[in-house]
């Protein structure tokens, strides 16, 4: 478990190990709760390291890694940042015996959540992206194209369904970077962070690509600055994400769910903006479009 003094980033993401006792009960301590936010608040970023039955990552993997290779091999997949970057954009599964509580709605994310969002976040988004391959990495950018808030008002849960270390592409993070505002680097690039905004930055936090254990659950600030970087294994790698908003934020962003689900999902305190679509719904052909703006 890593750590920093108050206002001053981690020289590494911090990582907590929930215990036995939080885990049976699916409840956090005031102290770990506590840990969580300050690093969430201070750096953009914290990890849950064991808060994903890894049995449940196991299956969708196998799923997923088949999907992911029949997609890439297609021309019209999306891929993030062009094709170089050998990061594609793939629909998690959506069949009911592959949506798991840990993952979809995971207490201990909806825990943190709702302490930095507000009372019943709100699940508005669901996908993930596979890295195969490649030599180029992504530019370090955020996650949104506007002028956004100057408070928290996305947090990000990213899964990875196996080990991940900067061989086969964890994501880079600069810790601290989401309580820049925008207006100071997003006049010319939008989402993408300036060459020289980004030494100004290294000098005082460079940026870091965590070694994370399956299992592991990453909540990150929509706000931080970050890269896709390249998978230098034989092996894709999926990484899973869902974004939690709070009750105040206009968007009409919503997740696409078959019926089958219904009645399904232990939510807790999360709240699921679903559209339900019948039964069979190919959700690999599913649109990757979203929208984040604050609506007026």
């Amino acid at each position: 478990m890593t750590s920093a003094t108050s206002g001053t980033p981690a020289v590494d993401v911090t990582s907590i190990t929930l215990s036995p006792e939080e885990l049976s009960s699916k409840t956090l301590t005031s102290h770990t709760l506590q840990h969580a936010l300050e690093a969430l608040h201070r750096d953009g970023v914290v990890v849950l390291a064991n808060a994903i039955d890894p049995a449940h990552l196991d299956r969708l993997n196998a799923r997923m890694v088949p999907e992911a290779k029949s997609l890439f091999a297609q021309e019209a997949t999306h891929h993030n940042f062009g094709l170089g970057t050998g990061n594609i954009q793939q629909d998690a599964v959506v069949d009911q015996d592959y949506i798991f509580d840990d993952v979809i709605a995971n207490p201990f994310a909806v825990a943190v959540t709702e302490c930095m969002l507000g009372p019943n976040p709100m699940l508005r988004f669901q996908s993930s992206n596979t890295a195969f391959k490649a030599e180029r990495r992504q530019p370090v950018h955020v996650d949104v194209h506007f002028e956004f808030p100057r408070i928290p008002f996305g947090i990000c849960v990213n899964i990875n369904l196996v080990d991940v270390a900067p061989s086969n592409g964890s994501t880079e993070m600069w810790l601290g970077s989401h309580l820049i505002p925008a207006h100071q680097y997003s006049k010319t690039t939008g989402s993408i962070i300036p060459p020289a905004v980004l030494e100004e930055r290294r000098k005082i936090s460079p940026p870091i690509q965590p070694t994370l254990p399956k299992g592991a659950l990453i909540l990150r600030d929509l706000r931080l600055w970050h890269a896709g970087m390249p998978n230098t294994t034989e092996e894709p790698r999926v990484m899973l994400v869902t974004i939690h908003f709070p009750q105040w934020y206009r968007t009409k962003q919503t997740i696409l769910l078959p019926e089958s689900v219904k009645g399904k999902v232990e939510w807790g305190n999360l709240v699921p903006c679903v559209e339900w679509v019948s039964d069979g719904y190919d959700y690999l052909k599913g649109g990757h479009d979203h929208d984040f703006d604050l609506l007026p």
